[in-house]
């Protein structure tokens, strides 16, 4: 064959090609590939330096050169759940083990490849390395625990002499006495605020909790008010509403009826809770008829960030922001047009 014969002509698809495998090396991410027979096909230099095992030793290996079996196991599970269920993509946290046996935390995702005839063709991942993100964590946890050990020490230090004030002769002793009782239970029940913020509220978009959020409500309001006898909940909902709604919707729910009952001034507040549909929404909308809520607090929310000069000063708001948050949806506050009360919206993606 001629010199001339085997000279290629380099296309616009050629030129995209080259930039499509330029992106793929250049990813901070860990990239991968695997063949129909479940081989490594593909890797980029960040997978290499994740690993520490060279391109070489790991193109044609199996994966379980870096997993270890049980891992490699649940990672195949995840496949074939996937498969059976006519899904595209997955994710797990898993832990893979580098050539220096050196144990790595990463989050691995994956989405299958076209099918080849009605048969499994191979898949194209991402491995990201979650060590900082489990740092962050467990300096949280840590910071978190040690704050609600100390605040309860020093609030029962501080509800203890509160006591003896309380039983002084002095009046103005005992009004003392009741304004620092009063400000220990803001910070205790901030503290538990914090706690349930901790441990109750999870950021995980893929969560499908499909809840009939009629029932929930309804629950939730015979609660209500039986915490507060004086306090009336009214209702305007459908027979049945179902939603893709975090576990910890319900707290945020009570977060919001909590602040519209606690910041009435009137003897007997009224707080009326109704749900509706709109496209690919639904919206639970908690109507008070409270005084507004400060600006501040409603820009703080509605751009979801705190500033020096934004900054929202209850942790309640914030808990049923990001429950929404969990699955991708949101809460916005705004004064009620007839200007009687705020109003607060849920937004949860519809089923």
């Amino acid at each position: 064959m001629s010199e001339e014969n085997t000279s290629v002509d380099v296309g616009p698809g050629d030129a995209n090609t080259t930039n499509y495998e330029y992106l793929v090396e250049e990813a901070e991410d860990g990239l991968y590939m695997l063949d129909s027979n479940g081989y490594f096909e593909l890797i980029n230099s960040a997978f290499v330096e994740l690993t520490g095992y060279d391109r070489a030793e790991l193109i044609g290996a199996e994966p379980t050169l870096v997993f270890e079996e049980a891992e490699f196991q649940r990672f195949n599970r995840q496949i074939r759940s996937i498969l059976e269920t006519d899904a595209e993509s997955g994710s797990l946290l898993t832990t893979i083990t580098t050539k220096f046996g050196q144990q790595k935390p990463v989050e691995v995702r994956f989405s299958l490849l076209p099918m080849a005839d009605g048969e499994y063709n191979g898949l194209t991942g991402v491995a990201r390395d979650v060590r900082g993100r489990r740092h962050r964590e467990q300096k949280l946890d840590v910071l978190s625990r040690v704050l609600r050990h100390n605040m309860r020490n020093r609030l029962n230090l501080i509800f203890g002499h509160a006591s003896v004030l309380k039983g002084a002769d002095d009046e103005q002793y005992r009004a003392a006495a009741g304004k620092i009782e009063s400000a220990a239970d803001e910070l205790m029940e901030l503290s538990e605020k914090a706690r349930t913020a901790q441990t109750e509220v999870g950021f995980n978009p893929s969560e499908n909790n499909q809840t009939d959020i009629t029932e929930l409500i309804e629950h939730l309001a015979v609660q209500c008010r039986r915490n507060n006898p004086d306090a009336k909940i009214k209702l305007d909902l459908p027979e049945e509403l179902i939603a893709n709604t975090p576990k910890s919707y319900r707290i945020a729910l009570s977060e919001l009826v909590e602040n519209a009952i606690e910041h009435n001034p009137t003897e007997n507040p009224v707080v009326r809770i109704s749900t509706e549909r709109q496209g690919s929404e639904v919206l639970t909308i908690v109507d008070d008829e409270c005084p507004p809520i400060p600006d501040s607090d409603c820009q703080a929310i509605n751009e979801g960030k705190e500033t020096p000069l934004v900054h929202s000063l209850g942790i309640g708001l914030w808990l049923a922001n990001w429950v929404a948050d969990t699955v991708g949806g949101e809460l916005e506050l705004k004064r009620r047009e007839d200007d009687s009360g705020n109003r607060a919206i849920i937004r949860l993606p519809y089923t």
